[in-house]
């Protein structure tokens, strides 16, 4: 049985159809890379697809009537291209484990040392690990990202509409200048990736409506980066909502809070397989980022931070000697 808000979403799209219908016939094309959506029924229209894949998911309507009517909510191109070409640039991250970062983190385990020296003992988790991973992701807080969420997840699960999949497709013909038979290739790669990163959104959509019936936080105001990550943690709703916890026991989890990203970091690293072996540190900080290089990064980083013979008392020789080498 549909409550009110449901039955509300099904009629306006019904009505809408019908309009778009008629504007398609009349070869008036919505200009999207300007397209700023204002009103809630031209919103409806625009984003039924993924309205309706999220009431198929059993997205909550009240949540979806709450998202699709906020004033902030909008549609950008930019999530559409960023989110499914993004990967074709490599990211360099030799600058986080330079004398500037070693610096700045060595001062943020003086000024924080109680709290991660008690998460450390608590998780097993190294402090230099959790400090580089939090210098690797947010500079400690000082680049939190000022993406609209929730217009962030909206846009992206837009990416496998045909004529989204034909931009990015254009977008990479105008910017690639390798072999033609490598630009096939990728070109079945784009349309494959924005399948993929369309329910990967979609996913995260309903993740926000379980953390919004929760209460925990104000998911409607929540900004992060250009892929969707928010907090000093730079966490996505999913493993907000399974692996971030309270560290101040304050009753919030807040991720913008410097203990609640700190013992979040070391839940989930915990709980994805942290253990005794260096082996099980890259599997765990590669679940966090499925990149090598981010994953080399956060271990080159935390060596240099020199991690002490007592947190790695349960290592073999072999385990010992590979984070002797990320030094």
């Amino acid at each position: 049985m549909l409550n009110k808000n449901a039955r509300k979403i099904l009629r306006t799209i019904d009505v809408l159809i019908i309009l778009v219908a008629v504007a398609v016939a009349s070869t008036v094309r919505i200009s999207y890379s300007l397209y700023s959506p204002g009103g809630y029924e031209q919103k409806i229209a625009f984003f039924k697809p993924v309205i309706d894949k999220m009431l198929k998911k059993g997205a909550d309507s009240s949540f979806i009537y709450s998202l699709i009517s906020d004033s902030k909510t909008k549609f950008s191109e930019r999530y559409v291209k960023i989110n499914v070409t993004g990967y074709l640039k490599k990211v360099d991250y030799s600058n986080n484990y330079n004398a500037f970062s070693i610096r700045k983190c060595r001062e943020f385990i003086r000024k924080n040392f109680d709290i991660l020296d008690k998460c450390e003992k608590e998780h097993g988790v190294p402090k230099e690990v959790i400090t580089s991973v939090l210098w690797v992701e947010t500079k400690h807080g000082s680049y939190l990202g000022d993406n609209h969420l929730p217009s962030v997840y909206l846009s992206t699960a837009m990416c496998d509409q045909p004529e989204f999949i034909e931009l990015n497709k254009k977008e990479l013909h105008d910017t690639y200048t390798g072999d033609t038979s490598e630009l096939q290739e990728l070109e079945k790669k784009i349309a494959e990736r924005a399948k993929r990163k369309s329910n990967w959104a979609i996913n995260e959509l309903v993740y926000l409506g379980k953390i919004n019936k929760a209460a925990t936080i104000p998911v409607l105001n929540l900004s992060g980066s250009w892929a969707g990550a928010f907090g000093l943690s730079q966490f996505l709703p999913s493993s907000y909502y399974n692996w971030a916890v309270d560290g101040n026991g304050d009753g919030v989890i807040d991720l913008f809070n410097i203990e609640d990203a700190i013992y979040s970091v070391a839940n989930y690293l915990k709980k994805n397989g942290w253990s005794d072996t260096y082996e099980s540190w890259k599997k765990a900080i590669h679940h966090y980022n499925n990149s090598d290089d981010y994953v080399n990064a956060v271990l080159k980083l935390a060596g240099k931070l020199e991690i002490s013979s007592i947190k790695t008392a349960g290592m073999g020789a072999d385990d010992k000697n590979s984070l002797q080498n990320q030094k």
